[in-house]
């Protein structure tokens, strides 16, 4: 037994090791001696770091612009085909409102001619005020309206 094995210090291995270095526990019995990296090469892997931070960052924002434009164009095709059904049900609406249309189907519905036509005048154009809302809602408390003798509907 020599002298440089007996004084022998656990976690070192002197045959890898440097002066102001420490031998790191290894993995599978394999020492590995740490060192100190330099400042510049620290500095390299802080800006790589950053850098892939700051590209994902920008890769993320692409993604949901692209996300939006998508949302944003499906949004313009619904109000594009709901502008289409407006103009369609416009259409319908003004043809069933049409008095040639409203006497076809009446006759092909067996509604016949009226025998009385009664005409009533527009308050406002009389020099009255609008009607209020009061006066535009039915009474449907008040119950059914009263016969009136003269009116013939058979």
């Amino acid at each position: 037994m020599s002298l440089s094995t007996s004084f022998h210090v656990p976690g070192t291995d002197r045959r890898t090791r440097r002066a102001g270095e420490a031998a790191s526990p290894g993995w599978f019995g394999i020492r590995v001696p740490i060192r100190e990296r330099p400042r510049w090469l620290r500095m390299v892997i802080l800006l790589l770091g950053f850098a892939l931070v700051v590209a994902l960052g920008i890769a993320a924002l692409r993604i949901d612009l692209i996300r939006v434009r998508y949302a944003l164009a499906a949004a313009m095709k619904k109000e594009e085909a709901l502008m289409n059904e407006q103009r369609m049900l416009i259409v319908k609406r003004r043809e069933l409102r049409d008095p040639v249309e409203l006497a076809t189907r009446a006759r092909a519905r067996g509604f016949r001619p009226p025998t009385r036509v009664l005409s009533l005048s527009d308050p406002i154009i009389d020099g009255g005020s609008a009607p209020s809302i009061a006066d535009a809602l039915p009474h449907v408390a008040a119950g059914p309206p009263g016969r009136e003798e003269d009116v013939d509907w058979q």
